[in-house]
């Protein structure tokens, strides 16, 4: 796909070819290369999970804690802790871990569809998965967040928002709550961003009961991305609609250290990587708005496969300028669901 955008001196025009709105001269012209040369390679032993690995988010070590690389299954319903061995990445055998951990819903019933996986803050142990649906059922698009900590081998949800009546219908029940991101109000504030509820600059200081971020979810239906406030009450409010760039969406991941929204979608778009950050422009149609800047084909030694998670690591892991990059294959090609590569610690 190529973006073919039309524009006066002053105006932005409508995006025929990609069928969204992109109203900024920054445009982009096409599909890049991904921006390293490193080989993909499989990054887990191979047959850990039997296929429907989803989301992923990459915890760095704390202190004692080891670095761990977080996933979640939609069926089971389960969430993982994996850690390096040195040669690969391995369920932790700690703390109940060692078979994953099955998840509920907040009364303790239920089998959330878990798709998507994030962190607010690293230093917290609560844990945020977005789901579609309960088992095989209905829509039932929610976020959920689960204590780490907690020893047991089945987590029951803390607290639900669920977002289904503030998101779109979508035209089947796999087709829901895809991916999820945290995106800390600091980068939001000093960057101007817009609280299209209100239709002026977001405040922090108008959800008291926010806490220090906002919830980014993509919905894979129509490829968009909602952002949502998330109260400590359960309720939420949705305050931004972005062009993902994408018709549909599977993963988001917010790299903190380049402030910058990275955008998934597996191999109905050809595992395609479009990256997001707001608009400071002075005079842009959309200053402080999210705008595509880059967007990248996948790299050339990692197969088209139904890669439906993603994940980073943070700079201070660099290495040669440059990180390291997962993806979590649902399908579990060839008998393995994570794979890792790099992208430059700057880009």
């Amino acid at each position: 796909m190529k973006y073919k955008a039309i524009f006066s001196s002053k105006t932005a025009r409508l995006c025929l070819v990609c069928g969204i709105s992109l109203l900024s001269a920054k445009a982009i012209a096409a599909y890049i290369s991904w921006p390293t040369t490193t080989t993909v390679v499989t990054a887990d032993t191979g047959s850990q999970f039997g296929g429907n690995l989803s989301g992923l988010f990459y915890d760095p070590a704390a202190g004692s804690q080891p670095a761990v690389l977080w996933a979640v299954q939609n069926s089971p319903s389960k969430l993982y802790n994996m850690v390096w061995n040195g040669s690969n990445f391995v369920k932790n055998t700690a703390n109940g871990w060692s078979s994953g951990k099955t998840l509920k819903y907040p009364n303790g019933t239920g089998a959330p569809d878990a798709e998507g996986v994030t962190k607010a803050e690293l230093s917290s142990s609560t844990i945020y998965v977005s789901t579609e649906r309960d088992g095989s059922g209905s829509n039932r698009f929610s976020v959920l967040s689960y204590d780490t900590s907690n020893s047991a081998t089945t987590l029951n949800a803390l607290k639900e928002w669920n977002l289904t009546s503030q998101l779109p219908k979508v035209s089947g029940s796999n087709l829901g709550l895809e991916a999820i991101a945290w995106v800390p109000d600091s980068y939001l504030t000093a960057n101007g961003f817009i609280d299209e509820s209100v239709g002026f600059a977001y405040n922090p200081a108008n959800y008291p009961l926010h806490g220090t971020g906002v919830f980014f979810v993509g919905l894979e239906n129509d490829g968009k991305i909602y952002a949502f406030v998330l109260n400590s009450d359960s309720t939420s409010k949705k305050i931004a609609t972005i062009a993902s760039g994408n018709t549909q969406i599977m993963d988001l991941s917010f790299d903190r250290d380049n402030n910058t929204l990275w955008a998934y979608c597996d191999n109905n778009c050809s595992n395609r990587s479009n990256l997001l950050s707001i608009d400071t422009t002075v005079g842009s149609a959309t200053k402080g708005k999210f705008i595509i800047r880059k967007a990248y084909n996948k790299p050339s030694s990692l197969g088209n496969n139904n890669n439906e998670g993603i994940a980073m690591k943070p700079n201070s892991e660099c290495v040669n300028n440059e990180k390291q990059f997962f993806w979590a294959d649902d399908s579990e090609t060839s008998g393995y669901a994570i794979r890792r590569g790099t992208i430059p610690c700057s880009y």
